[in-house]
């Protein structure tokens, strides 16, 4: 059963004034049997099973995103980088290569982790002529007591599909997973076990309490991949603050990041039991940018109860204060594009790059930005970078002719 208990105290009067200050308390449930999705202006919004599903698909037509399930235990390595080995795969060779979800990303899931630039997704390529994504790659994925063998076949206006079977072939399954019916959500997820869609994720929320795998796990003088429970943010821009946490610091001073780990897993300590990081503090943007919120920590009991809280508070913010563009105020459009298109940017004195997956620079220009005619680019992917005098921004351009 989900609790709550809010209450409100008065703070005290630093660089900012609080609004109001809310102690939320609530259980991730015995295990961690609970995703707790966190909205800043409306509290929780959402408790699904956090075991549930297994693969999760972005709704974005455009990036071709698969995440897995690491905090359920599923791994996935990549066996043959030839889709038509498919009746040869019977098991996990030695050479397999193990693929994880990025951290600091929800864009860079396991099936795109290794993507080589250019046309290529990591599971697939891009074909400029029927713009779509065909698979390439046959990876092995283990959940449960579960082993199969899995290909990404195809993407195609929103809708993947997707091909299971046993190692030994048997079973064999052609699925299909429509995301257009879902474009509110950042992902719809899929159950392997029970062979279901499982629409899990609230239309609003700013952090999502979780289990997940993180790369840079230091245990016993080794660091390693680990699972760890933490919290995971809806790329908000959050600053990370240590010190004197009566005294809120000048807002220039905090070092805001869009890395949806910042909050992540190591605001708590165990030693025979959990406390938290004294003196530590997150300052967390809302998704439009116009309110900020204060967040510590209170407590984490552990696995046991699942039991945790923390305090929350709105603070009397100036949206003007914010000198660093965020990367929501950066589209470009139309993309995929031939080569034309328009790049919108709230700001001046910025330097913009356009480099091939290689790294190297195609184009550059510098001040305001706003259209351009690029009629020498190839067919494929580049990033398009705009550099001020505070951030770094990059987005991905399709081009195709």
């Amino acid at each position: 059963m989900l609790r709550f208990l809010f209450s409100f105290i008065v703070a005290g009067l630093f660089s900012y004034v609080a609004i109001a200050q809310d102690l939320v308390e609530f259980t991730l449930g015995s295990g961690y049997q609970y995703d707790i999705y966190y909205s800043l202006a409306e509290g929780v919004t959402a408790y699904p099973e956090r075991t549930d599903w297994e693969l999760s698909f972005s709704t974005n037509i455009y990036d071709g995103n698969i995440r897995i399930n690491s905090g359920n235990g599923v791994t996935l390595y990549q066996v043959s980088d030839d889709i038509d080995d498919w009746n040869n795969i019977t098991n996990l060779p030695n050479s397999a290569l193990q693929l994880r979800n990025s951290e600091t990303e929800w864009q860079i899931g396991a099936f795109l982790i290794n993507a080589e630039g250019g046309l290529n997704y990591g599971w697939g390529n891009y074909n400029v002529t029927n713009q779509i994504i065909e698979g390439s790659r046959i990876y092995i994925i283990n959940y449960g007591s579960f082993s199969k063998k899995i290909k990404i076949n195809s993407l195609i206006n929103g809708e993947y599909n997707f091909t299971v079977a046993n190692l030994d072939g048997t079973n064999e399954e052609n699925i299909g997973i429509n995301t257009l019916n879902y474009a509110s959500k950042k992902f719809i997820y899929y159950s392997l076990v029970n062979n279901e869609i499982v629409d899990r994720e609230p239309l609003e929320w700013d952090i999502v309490f979780t289990k997940y795998e993180a790369e840079y796990v230091t245990l016993n003088g080794q660091t390693m991949p680990y699972i760890v429970t933490g919290g995971l943010s809806n790329n908000n821009k959050i600053s990370q603050y240590d010190g004197f946490i009566d005294f809120n610091p000048a807002f220039e001073d905090l070092d805001f990041s869009t890395d949806i780990n910042i909050i992540g897993y190591d605001w708590k300590e165990y030693s025979g039991q959990y406390t938290i990081v004294p003196d530590r503090a997150y300052y967390i943007l809302s998704q439009d940018e116009q309110s900020l919120f204060k967040l510590v920590f209170q407590s984490f009991s552990g696995g046991q109860s699942g039991n945790m809280s923390f305090l929350i508070e709105e603070l009397d913010f100036n949206p003007s204060q914010i000198t660093n563009y965020s990367t929501n105020t950066i589209s470009i459009c139309p993309n995929p594009n031939n080569g034309s298109f328009k790049i919108n940017y709230y700001g001046d004195n910025a330097i913009l790059n356009i480099q091939d997956m290689n790294g190297r620079l195609l184009y550059q220009a510098g001040g305001s930005i706003s259209n351009f005619e690029i009629k020498n680019l190839n067919n494929g992917l580049y990033i398009a970078t705009i550099i001020t005098n505070d951030n770094i921004f990059a987005k991905q351009i399709i081009v195709h002719q």
